[in-house]
This record gives structure tokens, sequence and C-alpha cells, in this order.
């Protein structure tokens, strides 16, 4: 239940990053030089800003996903609704070595140059031995999730993203074995874009 407070939480403050709105009142005076008469006005101005600084290249880790894997992330983007990415991880439970990758295409319906709401469907692939060299096997999975992008610097770069992944082990026996089925995804990215 906190993490899912703590993500209600960031995303009410990428809302609030992202959108701004910006009241200014504004008084004049001004005085006709033929008759001397003094002519004040006064207005409001209310303005909309939004983040546009264009950024191509992202590197990202996920340290929620450093209890199983310590990873990193490079996003590139394809045009101004579509972004692909790539990375490495290696597992963190003691006892178990290997590699994997992943890969990842971002969609972003809104078109805003990796910024806002995204749809990413992903894939992994894992080699994992024990520490004994007794069983290894590889771990596979394919999945889907949603999530949010923003800067609340202009290269400091936030996300959060739910999902659900499915894995397939090939190991029928030992400690991967059990690597079979569906599991939630949750991601809380960091990185740098420029």
């Amino acid at each position: 239940m906190k993490i899912l407070s703590l993500a209600m939480v960031i995303i009410i403050g990428a809302l609030s990053v992202g959108f701004s709105q910006e009241k200014t009142d504004e008084k004049k005076w001004t005085i006709d030089p033929e008759t001397g008469d003094t002519i004040y006005t006064q207005s409001v101005i209310i303005s909309k800003s939004e983040d546009i600084t264009p950024r191509n290249n992202m590197l990202i880790i996920n340290p929620l996903k450093f209890l199983l894997f310590y990873n990193i992330s490079y996003f590139y983007k394809v045009d101004e609704g579509t972004v692909i990415g790539a990375g490495v991880q290696s597992p963190t439970p003691e006892g178990v070595s290997g590699f994997g990758l992943n890969a990842e295409i971002r969609f972003y319906p809104t078109g805003k140059n990796m910024r806002g709401f995204y749809i990413a469907p992903n894939v992994s692939y894992n080699h994992l031995s024990d520490e004994d060299g007794n069983h290894s096997g590889s771990v596979s999975s394919v999945g889907a999730l949603v999530g949010w992008q923003w800067f609340p610097g202009e290269q400091f770069a936030i996300g959060l993203g739910i999902g659900i992944d499915y894995y397939f082990s090939s190991s029928k026996s030992g400690d991967f074995e059990d690597f079979d089925g569906k599991a939630p995804l949750l991601r809380f990215d960091i990185g740098y874009a420029w």
C-alpha cells in the first residue's frame, strides 16, 4: 500500500511539474502628450507553459529492479511518438550469476518527445546459473506496461510505470524452474536525457 501511495504522490507531482499556469497582473499609466490626461489600464494575463525541450537520448536505471537485477537501459527517439530502448542486467541475489538483455518500445500517444503517458511492450532474456554451477538455464519474458515520463530538471529524467510480465523458463529442474508464469511489474526510473 505504501508503494501505491508513493506512486500516486509522484504522478500528481509530475502533472504539476509538466504543466503550469502563471497569472500576471499588469497595470499601466500613460499620459497623453497633447491633453495631459492620464490613461490607466489594468489587465490580468494567464499563460500556460509546457516543457518542449527536445530530447533524443535517455540513459536510465530502475532502482526497484535492484532487488533482482542490476540494470541500465538506453533509449533513442525514433520520432515524436516512438522511442526504442535496450538494456543490460545482472542478477543481484546471492548465489546466482549470469547476464540479461532487455528491449522495449515506448509509444507516446500525445507525440510529446519522451514526455508524458506511454504504452510499452517489452521483452527480456536472462541466462542464469547457481553458484555451484549445477543448475543453469534461461528465463525469458514478454510484457507490457503503461507509464509516465517527466523531467523535473532540464536533463534529469524520472519515470513511473505499472504492468505485467509473463516469464518462461528453460530449466525444468533446480533453482530456476519456478520462473514460469505471470508477475506484476512496477517501474520507477531515474536517469539522464539529452
